[in-house]
């Protein structure tokens, strides 16, 4: 389990009984694209042009249930946020809380497997792409 919190759209994602936040978050960096052009002085000028890009969030978790009805359902919570457009992704490690803007997400695609249908559990990687 990796430390700290982690809501969705104010939905807790690592309460530790429905939701789990496992090892290997990653808020994502923008990455770095420069334009250059000749300034007004002749000097070679550089400029970002990358500010407008989405930047990918990694967020490796755990969805349990009782059944697999629950764990359906729980995966379907997030899939309605999803659903519902912009949402704040808000993570505190402890040191302060960092707020990400994310605009869009693919929804997640649970399909039967063994560890959902014994274990009760499914292990997701949601990407979800937020504003830089």
């Amino acid at each position: 389990m990796a430390a700290g919190d982690l809501t969705y759209g104010g939905l807790d994602l690592n309460d530790g009984s429905d939701y789990l936040l496992m090892e290997g978050f990653d808020p994502g960096q923008p990455s770095v694209t420069w334009s250059e052009f000749r300034s007004y002085t002749g000097a070679v000028a550089q400029k970002n042009v990358s500010e407008a890009q989405l930047i990918e969030v990694h967020v490796p978790l755990r969805i349990m249930g009782t059944s697999v009805a629950d764990v359906q359902a729980n995966v379907a919570a997030i899939n309605a946020l999803i659903a519902a457009g912009e949402q704040d992704l808000v993570y505190d490690d402890g040191g302060g809380a960092v707020t990400y803007s994310c605009v869009r997400s693919p929804y997640l695609n649970v399909p039967y497997s063994r560890q959902l249908l014994v274990g009760l559990a499914v292990e997701v990687d949601i990407v979800l792409y937020r504003t830089p």
